[in-house]
């Protein structure tokens, strides 16, 4: 967890076992098929970032941080964050971060970490993770995760995703934490 201090974050390798992706991903294919996944809702979804609403407090998601150490699920879980990045369209422009804001019920509580749990692979082709890391001056860096991968972010640091330019959806949950009350 030493980059964490220095960088901002961290990336834990195959952290999450492969039947506990299965189980979201299935759960979350499930609903579609149960509920549909008319038009209205993607758009909602897509500028909000927030995908699936209904399903971030269930059991398959919130499991997703079960196997990671205590000191990593330390604290107030907010609202989980299901995230699919479709691929996109048109001419890529300069990528532009931002820094998570605690939700106005967190009282002044700052956010402890935010993990990130990669569902599927993520990388610069498929619109994954950029990070301006906190030790340097230099531009964005993307994040290569294979699924399974956890990337531990500080909350301070500056992220943001690409452009997805294959033909595949980017699947991934995040989870912040507030600092205890």
């Amino acid at each position: 967890m030493e980059r964490l201090a220095d960088r901002g974050y961290a990336v834990l390798p195959a952290a999450v076992p492969q039947g506990t992706l299965d189980a979201a991903l299935r759960h979350i294919h499930l609903d579609i098929v149960r509920r549909g996944l008319p038009a209205d809702w993607i758009s909602k979804w897509i500028w909000d970032a927030h995908w699936f609403p209904h399903l971030r407090w269930d059991e398959e998601i919130v499991g997703l941080v079960e196997p990671l150490p205590p000191e990593l699920r330390d604290g107030e879980l907010c609202d989980p964050q299901i995230v699919l990045q479709p691929p996109d369209e048109g001419e890529p422009a300069p990528l532009t971060s931002h820094v998570d804001q605690e939700p106005p019920w967190a009282d002044g509580r700052r956010y402890a970490r935010i993990v990130g749990v990669a569902l599927t692979r993520s990388y610069d082709a498929n619109g994954g993770l950029h990070v301006w890391p906190l030790d340097d001056g230099d531009g964005p860096q993307p994040v290569d995760l294979d699924a399974g991968d956890v990337v531990v972010m500080h909350p301070d640091l500056p992220h943001t995703s690409g452009l997805n330019r294959e033909g595949a959806i980017r699947y991934a949950a995040y989870f912040r934490f507030l600092t205890p009350a």
